[in-house]
Formats: structure tokens, C-alpha cells, sequence
């Protein structure tokens, strides 16, 4: 499962560095200020309680990946994943045949912070970002639900998927701000999102968003992310999926072929 902030992470200084620069917590009076709709705060009362999440700086797991290829033949890695919820923030870490690829994403940002992706192996090659992005999304749909200029737009009438009722929460994408590197502590600039628009669908069964559909009309990207057995997050108190499953999508939202299939085990 994944794991709270608490525990040690072995690092090389300057990714630790990294790393706590983005482990901040929200802005509280900023928070203290918001008044989330119903809906909003219902999401996060059943993945724990806004009280909970603004504990949790960064969030750790493992995962056993299954990364498909076109034609539905699979390559099986395994991923190190560092989420941090208030920066909207993931790295993400692969040990590959030809060495070590570390990435990330920071309010929409992409950056490779390890290895040159010409030698990576794996079906993952060029789709790095969208990858990275749609985890941290469906890790964070609580959060990410209150970040500061997304307009929320939900549409109450409910409809049935799989023998489920679900409810949907149209999202337009802000920009975010991230910090100025070599600059002082608060120093900041915008960062435009990766995503511009998304569908959050809310499982009105356990008032969790399960699945989002995610769109970047400028890369002709479409995801759909799904999460599946959420569970209390040791340490943590937050509840987070403990599989995650990606596809690629259509614009108009039609699920299509598997990206990628992650199963958290135990760190």
C-alpha cells in the first residue's frame, strides 16, 4: 500500500533536495478561506477528511507495472512512486535492462531527472508524462478537486455503468505555479496543466471518484484512468486506490486499448 511521509526514502542528496522542495503541505489560510461545494467535500470525507490530506505531505508506494503494447502483449517493470498531493506533484522511478529512468511531473510540468529515454526499453517510451499524470490524478482526485481556478461543473443527474450508479464533475485544468529553480524559497512561476480538461465520475456508492477521463487536445492525448479497491493508507489516513489501470481514450471520451496496469504492493 502506499505509504505515508513518515518513513525513510534512500535518496542521492540532490533528488532529496528535490523532493522535500516539493513535500509542502497547502496553504492553510487560502484553505480556511475556500468553500468547497457539497459535493466536493463529500468526496473527501469518504477518501478520509480534508483534515487527513493536509497531513500528508508525500505519499510512497511500489508497484508491479504491466506496460502493454499494441498488440495487447504486455512488458512487467516495477515503479517506485512519490506523490505529493499539495504540489501536484509525482516522481516516478524504473529500474530497466538499460539502466535507471527517473521522472516527473510538477503542476503539469514533465522533466526527466534520470536516464535518456532513446535506451528505455519499455512500451512506456514517449508517453511518460501522461502516464505519470493520470496516476497522480486518480491518486489525488480529492485534492486536486480543490485546487485554486479549476472550475468544477457537476452534473447531478445520475447514470448507471456496469451495475453502478455514478455522478459526473466536468473539470477545466488551471494553471499552476511551481517554483523558480535557483530562486528564493517563494519564487514561483505559472506552469500551464498537461491536462486541459477532465471528467471526474463519482461512484455514488462509496462517494469516490473511480475513474477520470483525462484530455490534451494540443498532444492529441486522451487517457481514462481507473482506480480499484480503495483502502486506508497505512500512516496515512487517507483512502487511495491499490490498482490502477490506464487506457488510452477517444476525444469523445470512448475507453480504447490498455496503456498500463499498476498494482501497489506493500513498502
Amino acid at each position: 500500500m502506499l505509504a505515508g511521509c513518515a518513513g525513510p526514502v534512500a535518496q542521492r542528496p540532490q533528488d532529496e533536495a528535490a523532493a522535500d522542495a516539493l513535500a509542502v503541505g497547502p496553504d492553510r489560510e487560502a484553505l480556511a478561506r475556500s468553500v468547497p461545494p457539497d459535493y466536493v467535500v463529500s468526496i473527501l470525507d469518504a477518501s478520509g477528511g480534508v483534515a487527513a490530506w493536509t497531513q500528508n505531505k508525500r505519499l510512497r508506494a511500489a508497484g508491479v507495472v504491466k506496460l502493454y503494447r499494441p498488440d495487447d502483449s504486455f512488458y512487467l517493470t516495477q515503479h517506485e512512486f512519490e506523490v505529493y498531493p499539495w504540489s501536484n506533484a509525482v516522481r516516478i522511478a524504473a529500474g530497466e535492462p538499460r539502466g535507471k529512468f527517473v521522472w516527473q511531473m510538477v503542476a503539469g510540468r514533465f522533466e526527466m531527472v534520470e536516464g535518456t529515454p532513446a535506451t528505455d526499453v519499455s512500451p512506456l517510451y514517449g508517453a511518460y508524462a501522461g502516464y505519470a499524470d493520470a496516476f497522480l490524478q486518480i491518486v489525488t482526485a480529492p485534492v486536486r478537486l480543490l485546487d485554486a481556478g479549476n472550475q468544477l461543473y457537476r452534473q447531478p443527474t445520475p447514470f448507471r455503468v456496469g451495475g453502478q450508479w455514478y455522478e459526473r464533475i466536468e473539470v477545466k485544468f488551471a494553471p499552476g505555479m511551481i517554483a523558480v529553480e535557483g530562486g528564493e524559497p517563494d519564487d514561483q512561476r505559472m506552469s500551464q496543466p498537461y491536462w486541459t480538461d477532465g471528467v471526474f465520475y463519482v461512484n455514488r456508492a462509496s462517494a469516490l471518484v473511480d475513474t477520470i477521463w483525462l484530455a490534451n487536445p494540443t498532444n492529441q492525448e486522451y487517457l481514462t484512468v481507473r482506480g480499484y479497491d480503495y483502502s486506508d493508507v497505512k500512516t496515512a489516513g487517507v483512502r487511495v486506490p491499490s490498482k490502477v489501470e490506464i487506457f488510452r481514450a477517444g476525444p469523445d471520451g470512448t475507453v480504447q486499448n490498455r496503456l498500463a496496469q499498476i498494482d501497489i504492493k506493500g513498502q
